[in-house]
């Protein structure tokens, strides 16, 4: 089906954990992965130093998080189109290497002292383009670089490499901050971005043949093809729809740990960065544990199961009052957040034909997009009517939502139909 390398071992050994690794493609895809996320979040701590030099307070604070996410929201849907067009081993290439001229200009602006609040908004937007952009065409490569029956350890690995870069880039960047100052952060991203277009040079796959001839067709009737798509290819559209809605409140609350810790502790410089911590190490267990059981639990069934339990851990989460029952919440959080995440991605990834797959991933991005707005959204409810009932009102949609999609699966009694097979 796809360009892949094979060794001695028999497909079935596909079911083990790691067995997606035993593929050198996806090896550097994975490799390229986690170069290019880890730059990307540990310039997000950068630009944070940056900021609060010139101009620190909380609203810049938060234009700067929207101008790092919106891209996602703005751009997907074109990069998922983009990524079904041309070649996405060079686009992949083409993004990286753009990203590394980026990370230049954001060390030459910062070496020259020409950072001015809205000059950090601009690069902050184009770095979160550079990301979007890259991101749909390496979720669709993972199916380029090993069979079908691996997606379902192929996918976790790969969301496990996400959140471990997002966990390792802000702390490196961190102690590179400590020693060499914003100027060595930018530098690390332009390195790791550079690196990162390396491995993706070492990367061998093909393009699967379309199952009926390629039209070439303007962007609007690309993307509604996509969509149709998806809607063909049940339960892709029910998944993207809890992307959605998981992304809008189930995500939002990684915005208001710093807030949760000075209400908990007297001392919220030490149970924010734990809490922080704390969520990554969840994330990285809720990926592991879906890539475990991922031939058992890839279903929509689990994945709205999944939703409902982060809905429990976002109430208790908004409503701890001690910190061990906050630190719990947050590991909590983090693992049932990503672990729907990549439950739902890994059912889209199984279903979807190659042809269509950069414009459907693009949806599941663009789902993804809602995040920066959810975040808008908890803050305000946050600030008119407290923290925990701001947290309660996220809780009690998730978990609307995840009741909604049971009681259908229910009355259809298609629980099993809807599984990725």
């Amino acid at each position: 089906m796809v360009g892949y390398r094979h060794n001695d071992k028999k497909d079935g050994d596909d079911v083990a954990m790691f067995s997606a690794l035993r593929f050198r493609d996806f090896r550097f895809v994975l490799l390229t992965l986690v170069l290019s996320q880890g730059g990307y979040w540990g310039c997000n701590i950068a630009f944070q130093s940056v900021l609060a030099e010139v101009d620190g307070t909380p609203a810049t604070m938060g234009a700067l998080f929207f101008c790092l996410l919106v891209p996602y929201t703005l751009f997907s849907i074109p990069a998922g189109v983009l990524a079904d067009a041309v070649d996405r081993r060079r686009l992949q290439i083409g993004v990286l290497l753009a990203v590394s001229a980026l990370a230049g200009v954001c060390a030459a602006t910062t070496a020259a002292r020409l950072v001015d609040v809205p000059v950090l908004l601009v690069l902050a937007f184009l770095a979160g383009t550079g990301i979007s952009f890259l991101s749909p065409v390496t979720q669709a490569l993972v199916a380029n670089t090993v069979p079908a029956e691996a997606l379902g350890t192929a996918v976790p690995l790969q969301a496990a490499g996400l959140n471990l870069a997002r966990s390792i880039g802000p702390a490196v960047a961190g102690l590179i901050l400590v020693a060499w100052g914003t100027l060595g952060t930018f530098v690390m991203y332009a390195t790791l971005s550079l690196a990162a277009a390396a491995a993706a040079l070492a990367i061998r796959t093909r393009r699967v043949p379309p199952a009926t001839p390629v039209v070439r067709e303007g962007l609007t009737a690309q993307v509604r093809a996509g969509i149709r798509h998806a809607r063909e290819r049940p339960p892709a559209a029910l998944c993207l729809t809890i992307v959605g809605v998981n992304a809008f409140f189930g995500c939002a609350f990684t915005t208001q740990l710093a807030v949760r810790a000075a209400s908990t502790s007297d001392r919220p410089d030490t149970v924010f960065p734990m809490l922080v911590a704390l969520t990554g190490l969840g994330s990285l267990l809720g990926v592991l544990v879906v890539a475990r059981l991922s031939e058992r639990i890839a279903t929509v069934w689990h994945a709205a199961v999944i939703l409902g339990l982060l809905a429990v851990s976002t109430g208790l989460l908004g409503t701890a009052t001690t910190v061990p029952v906050l630190a719990g919440a947050a590991l909590l959080c983090g693992a049932f957040s990503i672990g729907a995440m990549v439950t739902l991605q890994t059912v889209v990834q199984r279903v979807v034909d190659d042809a269509q797959r950069g414009r459907v991933m693009s949806l599941y991005f663009l789902g993804w997009g809602g995040m920066p707005f959810g975040a808008l959204l908890l803050g305000g409810l946050s600030t008119w009517f407290g923290s925990a009932t701001a947290f309660l009102l996220y809780a009690a949609a998730c978990l609307a939502m995840a009741t909604t999609v049971l009681l259908r699966l229910r009355r259809r009694g298609d629980s099993d139909s809807l599984t990725a097979t």
